[in-house]
């Protein structure tokens, strides 16, 4: 089964200049573990990992930056890829989520671990997730 029907399309995006406070807020209010972020370099992601990071480091959430802690120029899966080819990679690289493209290369959603691991389970025993 490819990525591509499981992906989380309605995506979350925030600005590198935001404030983490403001981007936590958005997160919440939508239910979300990661929003997009769109750069110069390409799309980038912050996630509730990189907020507990801010956190950590005690300084004001309200002045401190997204920029200054996402994950710029992250690693991305396109649509066709195999659920097991995006496993592997996610497993590779240490992260919970990946930011899914389309064939012209523009973002089309996003890919977390638990969406992943929903439709590996499904894949493997369909009668059971029925």
């Amino acid at each position: 089964m490819q990525i591509g029907p499981i992906v989380n399309r309605a995506l979350l995006e925030v600005a590198p200049r935001d404030s983490i406070a403001e981007a936590a807020r958005q997160m919440t209010a939508r239910k979300v573990g990661s929003a997009i972020v769109m750069t110069d370099e390409g799309p980038g992601i912050i996630t509730e990992r990189d907020i507990l990071c801010a956190v950590a480091a005690g300084g004001d959430l309200e002045t401190a930056r997204v920029e200054d802690y996402m994950t710029h120029n992250a690693i991305t899966a396109f649509e066709d890829w195999d659920l097991r080819e995006a496993a592997e990679r996610m497993s590779a690289g240490g992260f919970r989520h990946l930011i899914v493209l389309g064939s012209g290369g523009q973002v089309e959603g996003i890919l977390s671990i638990r969406d992943l691991l929903t439709a590996l389970l499904q894949e493997a025993n369909p009668v059971v997730s029925q």
